[in-house]
């Protein structure tokens, strides 16, 4: 299993790549996971140049990183079939990326509409049908994931679509700060991640409030929040700080041998705190190691 961290934590600090680069380095990592709405982009045509790539790539191995995944995401889901089409295009210059950059797996989302979701599944695996042989020709793999406000919020059914490939290419992806959105609020994690199985292949690690407890979060206007219409999650740095059982989570990954595996991913995503990302990230590979690694 890698453990990498992932850039997303340093968005709008001001920091430049190379910064972002050397402190990763700096706080222990051995993996970096790239992910900035400049580089490697998202959503949007992948402007990097040919040069631009190699600058990247160069940078990173002079800290002396390597790169576990790029994180990214097109909208393969979405209902309006130019725009489906134009996300198969970026995913291909996504692809001419990651070779650059001698990449392998990439991080993404399943990219369509919340009130579509028959429609958003038949569009993303029209998309699927089409990109994981190139993806499988290639010797790479993607990694989805369920998202909040995505076509499918739960964890299982986002899940099915990976097993029915069945593809070495394509993998499942747990995000630890989505739990209490993968199963209305119950936060069952040991059930959801033993019904992903063997498919398996990624988990993103930070802590999160279960937005179902009254004031855990207080958004205004306040009825909004209370009507279930708007809704919230967190990534938060500080395992235990918030309300996901990681002693259960732990255990099961454990008893699955996710740490075992050679190719599975472990992504440290804090957000909104900046500051304290590195102190958390130390405390947090630390815990991997411990809990997945026996180290």
């Amino acid at each position: 299993m890698k453990i990498t961290f992932d850039t997303s934590a340093f968005w709008e600090t001001g920091m430049s790549y190379e910064e972002i680069y050397h402190t990763v380095a700096e706080a222990g990592f051995e993996y970096i996971s790239p992910y900035d709405p400049i580089f490697p982009g998202f959503w949007k045509r992948p402007k990097a140049t040919n040069s631009e790539v190699m600058w990247h790539k160069k940078a990173i191995e002079k800290e002396g990183l390597k790169i576990a995944a790029l994180t990214t995401g097109f909208r393969l889901a979405d209902p309006d079939e130019f725009m489906r089409q134009y996300a198969i295009d970026c995913w291909k210059r996504m692809i001419e990326i990651g070779e650059m950059m001698e990449v392998t797996v990439f991080n993404t989302e399943l990219g369509g509409d919340v009130n579509q979701p028959e429609l958003c599944e038949a569009k993303l695996m029209r998309s699927l049908d089409e990109l994981i042989p190139i993806f499988e020709s290639k010797g790479m793999r993607l990694d989805i994931q369920a998202h909040p406000n995505d076509f499918y919020e739960t964890s299982n059914e986002s899940c099915d679509i990976v097993k029915y490939y069945d593809s070495p290419a394509f993998g499942y992806l747990y995000s630890i700060p989505h739990t209490f959105h993968y199963d209305g609020g119950k936060g069952d994690v040991e059930s959801m991640l033993r019904y992903a199985g063997k498919s398996l292949k990624h988990i993103i690690v930070a802590d999160t409030w279960d937005y179902t407890k009254l004031f855990r979060y207080n958004i205004n206007p306040a009825p909004l929040y209370a009507s279930g219409e708007v809704r919230c999650h967190a990534h938060i740095g500080k395992i235990g700080e918030g309300d996901i059982d990681f002693d259960t989570c732990f255990k099961t990954l454990r008893e699955m041998g996710f740490g075992d595996q050679e190719d599975t991913i472990a992504t440290f995503n804090p957000l909104g705190f900046p500051e304290r990302a590195i102190t958390d990230g130390k405390f947090t590979k630390a815990l991997l190691e411990k809990e997945l690694l026996s180290k």
